[in-house]
């Protein structure tokens, strides 16, 4: 007869850490959001560094090729945005969490002396570049020694719904909307350390489309495609309604933002 052994799940990888508020971290209306999703992004990363043990985030495979944890999906929440004010300090409490057997889900609190100012939830999936080194070309793949994490609590479960069906969406869209604008990423400003564009610099392109009038409160962003340098970004939409980022010939991002 055989025996059925459960491997209880790793336990959660948090981080936790103050930091004071500067100018880098700041824009006229509160948190900076470039400057909270790259810090946020590398704590997502750090997270998965932790789980498997090792030191620093060039994660590579079993045969030595290099693996991104690419995000899939992002959300801020940011209700209390007037509490961030310049020299004050806000706590950040991070947690990675398992989404799918192949995704991983992170939450981030934001506290301050005056109360919550609000959260941050990071959704990502292993990709690796092919024998072509292009960005359109990513394929899946796995973190050798990554074990099961502990399952995502319901609020980060119910983003990964939500943005698994604009992802189904936009890949089946035929029609973006009209064209707001276009942008072709400089390779030294946008794009990462692995040559692919980095994600903050969606958020900042659909913000130059369409700016914030006041604090930024809310904003997701789905993922699901990447360009090689040179190629350009057009922004399409109407009204408040989400915004499209797209290539020439195919879907890269979609946007919605609250205020």
């Amino acid at each position: 007869m055989q025996i059925l052994r459960h491997h209880p799940p790793h336990p959660m990888p948090t981080r936790q850490n103050r930091v004071r508020l500067g100018m880098m971290h700041l824009s006229p209306n509160g948190l900076s959001e470039q400057w909270l999703l790259r810090h946020l992004g590398d704590r997502h990363w750090d997270l998965i560094a932790a789980a498997v043990g090792q030191e620093g985030i060039a994660f590579r495979d079993a045969d030595g090729a290099q693996v991104y944890a690419a995000f899939c999906a992002t959300s801020l929440e940011l209700p209390g945005q007037a509490r961030a004010q310049l020299g004050t300090c806000v706590d950040i409490h991070s947690t990675l969490f398992q989404v799918t057997p192949r995704r991983l889900g992170s939450l981030h609190t934001l506290t301050s002396a005056g109360g919550d100012i609000g959260t941050v939830m990071m959704i990502s999936s292993f990709l690796s570049h092919d024998e072509t080194g292009s960005n359109r070309r990513l394929l899946r793949n796995d973190l050798p020694g990554l074990g099961v994490l502990a399952s995502a609590p319901d609020r980060v479960m119910g983003f990964h719904d939500y943005a698994r069906g604009h992802s189904r969406a936009l890949r089946q869209s035929a029609d973006f909307g009209p064209r707001i604008m276009s942008y072709t990423p400089v390779p030294a400003l946008d794009f990462n350390a692995v040559g692919l564009l980095y994600f903050p610099t969606f958020s900042r392109i659909a913000e130059m489309a369409r700016p914030t009038l006041g604090p930024l409160c809310h904003r997701d962003v789905v993922y699901v495609s990447n360009l090689n340098p040179g190629e350009t970004i057009h922004v399409h939409g109407t009204g408040d309604g989400p915004l499209t980022l797209a290539t020439d010939d195919r879907p890269l991002a979609i946007v919605t933002t609250g205020g």
